[in-house]
């Protein structure tokens, strides 16, 4: 299956939440979200969205293609990438399509970035994978048809 067809339930513009924290004993801090998923170019899907950091907004887009086996991925976002685009390889699994990059740290081993997206829940969470320890959930956009 393409990732195309695995994530046509998700197509469409939505309205929602988005949640942040930095750190696993961080609180979450909440903001008004929106998103439009839809094909890009015959054989991707892009989803676009948008957040707020306080009263700054803020926006991102994950552009993916492939199969349900072999997915790939690039993600920017206004504050967590910067200047640069992340590159990402996944697959789907327990109809979740799974993504996983990597960032430099400062010292030692790359760090790593989870995108999971769930498309019959409108949902996409981001986890930060840190050597030596167990990933944590950093992003919540959970929406609803708008």
């Amino acid at each position: 299956m393409s990732v195309v067809d695995h994530l046509s339930p998700f197509f469409g513009r939505w309205q929602g939440t988005n949640r942040l924290r930095l750190m696993p004993t961080d609180d979450y801090r909440s903001s008004v979200a929106t998103a439009t998923v839809g094909p890009t170019a015959g054989r991707f899907v892009s989803i676009a969205y948008t957040w707020f950091d306080g009263d700054a907004p803020q926006d991102g887009l994950v552009l993916v293609g492939g199969s349900s086996d072999d997915a790939a991925a690039v993600w920017v976002d206004s504050w967590h990438t910067g200047q640069t685009w992340m590159s990402f390889t996944g697959r789907v699994e327990d109809d979740e399509l799974r993504l996983l990059g990597t960032y430099p740290a400062d010292e030692g081993p790359d760090w790593g970035w989870q995108i999971r997206v769930q498309p019959r829940r409108a949902v996409l969470t981001m986890h930060n994978i840190v050597p030596g320890r167990e990933p944590y959930q950093v992003v919540e956009l959970a929406l609803t048809a708008g």
